[in-house]
């Protein structure tokens, strides 16, 4: 994951805190435990070590949501952007482990990668470019000729 620059630790910290309410917490969880109560009290210590907390906690929100169906990404992303945070696509496109995987060896391998790309670009624009959209769209289509979206590959 690449380092997060300091313009953008804000809105990853917001975006943290609201993926952690609405997908991960539960009744039973003390507040201490929230993400943003851990965050914020290794923003007392050190900056670093919370940067680097936050990495880990976008990690964990790509790890928890890279099974979710196009039509749940593009649900989360209007509600992360109605809420001032970025979308869950943004995130992934620039965040994701797996996308840059993906991304690197130029094909789709498996369902879940083709789920992960498939939501990056319904989700709205790659900041990467036209270069970026026009690569992705040429692995989804590879992928749809040999494996479409509806079979059980």
């Amino acid at each position: 994951m690449p380092a997060i620059p300091d313009d953008e630790y804000e809105r990853l910290k917001k975006f943290m805190s609201l993926f952690y309410e609405w997908f991960e917490a539960k009744p039973e969880h003390p507040p201490e435990v929230h993400p943003l109560a851990v965050l914020e009290g290794l923003e007392k210590k050190s900056r670093s070590q919370a940067r680097r907390g936050l990495e880990m906690a976008i990690n964990d929100c790509m790890e928890v949501s890279r099974h979710w169906s196009p039509e749940l990404v593009a649900r989360a992303n209007l509600k992360f952007l109605e809420h001032g945070a970025p979308s869950l696509s943004h995130v992934r496109a620039k965040y994701s482990r797996k996308y840059f995987q993906v991304l690197k060896r130029g094909t789709i391998k498996s369902l879940e990668e083709y789920y992960l790309v498939k939501g990056i670009l319904d989700g709205g624009p790659i900041e990467s470019g036209a270069g970026e959209v026009q690569q992705l769209t040429s692995m989804l289509a590879a992928y749809e000729s040999h494996f479409p979206p509806d079979s059980e590959k």
